[in-house]
């Protein structure tokens, strides 16, 4: 009889190609959210003045996107194509370019046209990432310092179409980390970079490379303490054509001067230090986008602190094969050749020879007391910043010619002049005016200057007209870090707080600041909510205190604040009609408040319940099914629903009702009510660490559905419901946050992969996610960025990648290995042939009917089958899932499953990533009472083993262990006829003899799993990480043996314990299994 297997399900087409849809959704990707404002800023990068003449434009770095700010018409232009915070900025001198630079996982270079806002050039996968960037005067050539030691400072022609610098240099590892770097105005063959102790002198061109000096300064130099000297912080290049100064920490400068005598301008023709080297040239390292500068490639160069002269470049030599090997491979890579060992007196030769950039500390100048943080030079002038907020002028020879105390911004961070062009004549440098700023005796020139932006420590940008008559301040943002905002319930407004106590109430359709108040100094805030009329705000802080604020003014109208709770407040709620207010402490309590109608005080501490012993990550209200009455519902990390009891609670009684666990090994991170319009039912939706949502019924706690959720790198951290855009639409949308991700999902959750989006919102962490009362925007705060993001929500977008993701099981189909041809497909469709056989029983001779179903109970063995191993209660889950799914419509219960729904059921319930290595290694060491010291493997005794396996988790019972030990270890196929000869003790005796005395991970997963042997391999590499983790431990090598030897002591003497304890109850109970395990037939065996 031949029976065919039940046909596939029909796989529909689309119109388009996959590469033209793939194409469209990652153009569509972009879009999902787009940024539209950014409150707040770096206030540790300088903000660049990118004013020419009368216009009122600067730049300042909102974490990872560069910000194009018109302030004198309150517009932005943001800047957005890096992957991480951005590091570094520098702007040409005609405020035309600017280059933006990062550092991390992917990171860039980018050069942005001003003007348009676009990036004219981009390098990717920076060596190191990016530190600090320098244009030169001219703008042709950009200067690099990468971040991460070893330090490369790399020069490239970024207006040329080669990816490559055009030489490149790797400093000494004993050199402390440059953070600055700059051309010299006059002369783009020179540089100067420095670090807190440590400046260096560049020279470079196109047929030598880069040459470098490293003077002396130490407290030897000018015979000065550290603790005078200070630590330095910028370096600017004076008229003069020799001669640089550089700011330190305590208030001096340090002059530096060429070392040698004679014409600054004739350079030595014959130099003795001269270096062949090669130019850029094609080696066959692989190269990344054919843009990797390897750090294997990169020489570290000799120089000692007398200013000995190094020298690198890259060399065009390559022969012919080479080329031609190159060419077909599109392998590139910069490469240095080292230079040749000088003998002594060709040492002595360097460094008398001539250079103007060999230089030395030729004086130590003291204009101030205070420490220099900004150093720059505008026309003849050299301008200092200092830590008082106080703004000096001096002339080239460092005599002082104006300071500006009076702007009382904090410390000063940046300073950045107008670019005035020939033609352009400021009304404040006529002679009438320059008369007002001339108040001493003696002849002198009126002083006079550009106008010039400033930016502090204290996240205030403040504009300077006028020669420093005039000041206003452009922005004053947050100068911490930003934890907690909320949005108004029905306007347009945001409000939030930082960690130094000051809140902000914005406009965010107008983008202006309401309101700023400064509450405490001390006190971080870490939440607000507003209440459902949004009259007060309550504010949370992280010393446990909880205040009322007037939602206008952000001033107090309590009496005092609440101080009930003990640690930081993470969540606040509100209940529908504000009748209750809810608080989630770091101490894993709730408290609750009770609002007063007739009464002064407006709320009532009715009283605190600590619930779970893990931290809580969900908070939320609802309401009874049955009377609409206000309940409270808190999950936590323990895997514990908790639901207070509002109606039963009085005055210090809090009630609880009883607690529901709602997962087994996974933890919560975040819920929320599910949306009623999609649903007959009232569910909660949670998403769980393993990328997993659930749905459960609010009023049985059933688990009723589970959901593949988005894998963007990390687990989801927090869900909402995105307000509806149109009331007549029936599309609902759930925004989530990741590590440093936010984006949406469609609803209802069906698994569909394209029916989810997310952006990169903050490189290191968003903090939190809030929406707007309308669904418009997103807002997002970064945490210790000092950023808060507001984004456009465009669902239209969603919607195209969903109809270009395919209808039915198309996006499925993508998730399983090998799509819709792959083995597991095929091996899918062969078992669900094979279990309608087992379950009409395999030894039926007569004709059989196949569907295309099969029952309910068959679904726990296919999916085994398919390696797949639920735990019963995720079997449990899965049943109900498919039994009740029509229960609400029809009153009746599924018990059978076709082929497409099974391959859903599959795909949403299965491990998102499979099993990974390190979990099983942790959990086999957590169960094993023994180590085994010759291979550092954790091991566990035979009979231990079993014992745990029938007392702990879900307990497997004797008839169980015996049938699973039997198929694991290939015994029912074997030694059947064997069995059936063996009384029920012997075949017992048999089975454990199968097993080695001792366990060890590696014979667990080799001996017992049969898993692959790359598995293997990966979980044994994590061994041996651990092992040599634990004997890097700092103890001598005798008592290290000594303990080993107490410890095994100890080990034997627990291991004669346990064996008398219940190795006998086990033994027995094994052999009462195996009478009951030596009758079963070999197909049943098989099947199980």
């Amino acid at each position: 009889m031949s029976i065919s297997p039940p046909e596939a399900p029909p796989y529909p087409t689309t119109p388009e190609d996959d590469r033209e849809n793939e194409e469209t959704s990652t153009s569509a990707y972009a879009e999902i959210l787009s940024f539209q404002w950014c409150f707040g800023f770096n206030k540790d990068l300088p903000v660049l003045n990118l004013s020419i003449n009368n216009t009122k434009k600067l730049f300042f770095v909102a974490s990872q996107i560069g910000v194009l700010y018109d302030f004198a018409n309150n517009r932005q232009q943001l800047l957005i194509g890096h992957r991480n915070n951005i590091t570094c900025c520098c702007i040409s001198n005609d405020k035309r370019w600017l280059c933006t630079g990062d550092s991390g996982r992917d990171c860039t270079i980018i050069i942005w046209d001003t003007i348009t806002g676009l990036p004219n050039q981009t390098y990717f996968d920076v060596i190191n990432g990016t530190g600090a960037v320098a244009f030169s005067n001219d703008a042709k050539y950009l200067a690099t310092m990468s971040q991460q030691a070893p330090q490369i400072m790399s020069i490239w022609d970024w207006t040329a179409e080669s990816d490559r610098p055009l030489c490149a240099l790797e400093l000494r590892n004993d050199y402390s980390s440059q953070h600055y770097l700059q051309f010299n105005p006059r002369q783009s063959s020179q540089l100067v970079s420095n670090s807190t102790t440590q400046v260096i002198f560049y020279e470079w061109s196109h047929e030598n490379g880069i040459n470098y000096y490293d003077p002396e300064l130490s407290e030897r130099t000018f015979n000065t303490p550290r603790e005078k000297l200070g630590y330095l912080t910028e370096s600017v290049f004076l008229l003069h054509p020799t001669r640089v100064v550089t700011g330190t920490t305590t208030g001096k400068l340090v002059l530096w001067d060429c070392k040698t005598t004679g014409n600054a301008f004739e350079m030595n023709k014959k130099q003795t230090n001269e270096i062949k080297q090669n130019d850029l040239s094609r080696q066959s390292t692989k190269m990344v986008d054919n843009r990797e500068l390897t750090r294997d490639t990169l020489k570290s160069s000799t120089s000692t602190r007398s200013g000995t002269l190094s020298s690198r470049k890259s060399s065009a030599k390559t022969n012919e094969q080479s080329d031609q090997d190159d060419e077909e491979k599109t392998e590139k890579q910069v490469t240095f050749i080292e230079p040749p060992e000088k003998t002594n007196d060709q040492r002595t030769d360097e460094r008398s020879a001539f250079s103007s950039m060999n230089k030395r500390a030729l004086k130590l100048c003291e204009p101030q007391r205070k420490a220099i943080t900004v150093l720059v030079a505008t026309n003849d002038l050299v301008v200092t910043g200092d830590s008082d907020g106080v703004i000096r002028f001096f002339d080239q020879e460092l005599k002082l010619r104006m300071w500006f105390e009076h702007f009382r911004v904090g410390p000063i961070q940046s300073i950045s002049f107008t670019y005035t062009t020939s033609d352009y004549a400021p009304p404040y440098m006529s002679s009438n005016l320059a008369h007002k700023h001339n108040e001493s005796t003696l002849a002198q020139p009126p002083f006079a200057s550009f106008d010039f932006t400033i930016s502090s420590s204290h996240a205030v940008i403040a504009h300077v007209t006028q020669s420093g008559q005039q000041i206003s301040i452009i922005k004053r943002d947050s100068s911490t870090a930003i934890y907690a905002l909320d949005t108004h319930p029905f306007d347009h407004k945001l409000c939030f707080a930082n960690a130094s106590g000051r809140l902000q109430l914005w406009d965010y359709q107008q983008k202006t600041i309401i309101t700023s108040v400064q509450h405490t100094y001390d006190n971080a805030i870490t939440q607000l909510r507003y209440n459902h009329n949004a009259s007060f705000i309550a504010v949370g802080y992280a010393n446990g205190q909880l205040t009322l604020c007037d939602a206008l003014s952000l001033e107090s109208i309590l009496k005092a604040p609440f101080h009930y709770a003990k640690t930081t407040i993470l969540f606040i709620e509100f209940s529908q009609t504000s009748t209750y207010l809810a608080t989630a402490e770091d101490d894993y309590t709730v408290s609750v408040y009770r609002q007063n109608l007739n009464s002064e005080d407006m709320y009532t501490f009715l009283g605190r319940y600590r619930a779970h012993y893990k931290p809580i990550r969900a908070l939320f209200f609802g309401l009874t099914p049955d009377d609409n009455q206000p309940i409270l519902i808190t999950i936590g990390a323990d895997h514990i629903l908790a639901e207070y009891d509002l109606n039963e609670s009085e005055i210090d009684h809090l009630a609880l009702k009883p607690s529901t666990r709602i997962e087994q090994i996974a933890e919560p991170m975040s819920a929320c009510h599910y949306p009623s319009s999609l649903t007959k039912e009232s569910f909660l939706i949670t998403i769980n660490n393993e990328y997993k949502y659930k749905l459960y019924n609010s009023s049985t706690k059933m688990c009723r559905k589970t959901i593949l959720g988005p894998t963007f790198g990390s687990p989801l951290r927090k869900i909402g419901i995105l307000p509806k855009l149109d009331e007549d639409s029936n599309e609902e949308y759930i925004y989530f946050m990741t590590t440093d991700k936010i984006g949406l999902q469609r609803l209802p959750l069906t698994g569909n992969p394209y029916d989810q989006m997310a952006i990169i919102a903050h490189p290191n962490r968003v903090s939190d996610v809030r929406s707007s009362y309308d669904g418009q925007y997103l807002f997002t705060s970064g945490g210790l960025d000092n950023v808060v993001h507001m984004l456009r929500v465009n669902p239209e977008v969603l919607q195209a990648q969903a109809q270009l993701g395919g209808k039915d099981l198309i996006p499925f189909y993508k998730l399983l290995e090998g799509g819709r041809d792959g083995e597991i497909f095929r091996e899918m469709q062969e078992l669900f042939y094979y279990s309608q056989l087992r379950y009409q029983d395999i030894n039926r001779f007569d004709r059989r009917e196949v569907t295309a179903k099969i029952p309910l109970s068959e679904i726990p063995f296919v999916m085994r089958a398919l390696g797949y191993y639920p735990t019963e209660q995720e079997i449990d889950d899965m049943l109900n899932e498919v039994k009740f799914s029509t229960y609400v419509d029809t009153n009746t219960y599924v018990e059978n499953i076709d082929l497409n729904d099974f391959i859903k059921l599959y795909i949403n319930h299965r491990p998102a990533f499979g099993l990974n290595p390190s979990d099983l290694y942790h959990a086999f060491s957590a169960i094993a009472n023994q180590w085994d010291h010759g291979n550092g493997q954790p091991q566990m005794n035979r009979e231990n083993l079993l014992y745990l396996l029938q007392q702990y988790g879900e307990h497997i019972n004797d008839y169980e262990m015996a049938d699973c030990l039997s198929n694991l270890l290939h015994l029912n196929n074997e030694s059947t006829e064997m069995f059936d000869t063996m009384n029920a003790e012997d075949a017992c005796q048999f089975i454990e003899n199968q097993l080695p005395e001792y366990v060890t991970i590696q014979t667990f997963m080799e001996d017992l799993l049969k898993m692959p042997s790359q598995y293997v391999d990966q979980v044994m590499f994590s061994v041996k990480a651990k092992q040599r983790h634990r004997s890097s431990i700092a103890f001598p090598k005798e008592k290290k043996n000594q303990y080993s030897i107490e410890q095994q002591k100890q080990q034997q003497q627990q291991q004669q314990h346990q064996q008398q304890q219940h190795p006998q109850q086990v033994q027995q109970r094994l052999r009462s299994a195996m009478t009951s395990t030596t009758r079963s037939t070999t197909s049943a065996s098989n099947d199980s």
